[in-house]
């Protein structure tokens, strides 16, 4: 399983993460970069530290999860 995280700053400066689950795996960094400044611009989230002003990065998280057969 993976995740994207977006990381912004807010207003505040503190960091705020948008996770995106599953996203695609041919993504690049361009891509990421103009869905971030379009989130950006259109002002649609906001957090308790205010509006998101700015990018502060971003990654792809993968999950392995291995489950055991319990008797």
């Amino acid at each position: 399983m993976f995740t994207l995280e977006l990381l912004f700053l807010n207003e505040e400066g503190s960091t705020v993460k948008i996770l995106v689950d599953d996203p695609k795996t041919d993504l690049t960094a361009e891509e990421i970069e103009l869905a971030m400044d379009a989130i950006i611009g259109a002002n649609v989230f906001t957090s308790k530290g205010g509006n998101f002003v700015e990018k502060n990065g971003a990654r792809v998280i993968e999950r392995n999860v291995t489950e055991f057969e319990i008797a």
